[in-house]
């Protein structure tokens, strides 16, 4: 079975994505890591999981360490007072859970970052790997100063 882990790594302050997506089949492991302008750390969670299914064509296994994320997708976040541009963010979530629940994926949610050799530990600190690599690669690029 192919799985997929997949990861944000967010600057809130220029409103930048490191996305990170590890994809195991079998023996074969590819590393994903890109970055994306993103409204919030939740958006870019979301589409990370996005991003898994379209590179897995929908038939991984896809984990997450995202709890608000999983909430998002099972349409378990309640109505809050936002301030506008918390509104916008919140549908704009919405809007990719919704993209996302289309897909059919299978998705799980695995405790973060620990730090032992458990099953999903390893696969989830190499996504986080990627998120920051993919940061890291916008910096490089001498932005984000």
């Amino acid at each position: 079975m192919v799985k997929a882990y997949c990861d944000s790594s967010y600057n809130e302050r220029i409103g930048i994505a490191g996305i990170g997506i590890l994809i195991q089949d079998g023996q074969h492991e590819r590393n994903y890591y890109l970055f994306t302008k993103a409204p919030s750390n939740n958006w870019a969670e979301l589409f990370a999981i996005k991003m898994a299914g379209i590179l897995t064509h929908n038939q991984a296994d896809i984990y997450t360490d995202s709890q608000t994320a999983i909430q998002y997708i099972n349409r378990q976040i309640g109505d809050k007072e936002r301030s506008k541009k918390q509104y916008i963010i919140h549908k704009q979530c919405e809007l990719l859970a919704y993209e996302i629940r289309a897909q059919n994926l299978h998705i799980e949610k695995i405790k973060a970052h620990t730090h032992n050799f458990q099953l999903h530990s390893m696969g989830n600190r190499m996504a986080d790997l990627n998120a920051k690599r993919g940061l890291a690669r916008y910096y490089a690029m001498g932005k984000g100063r």
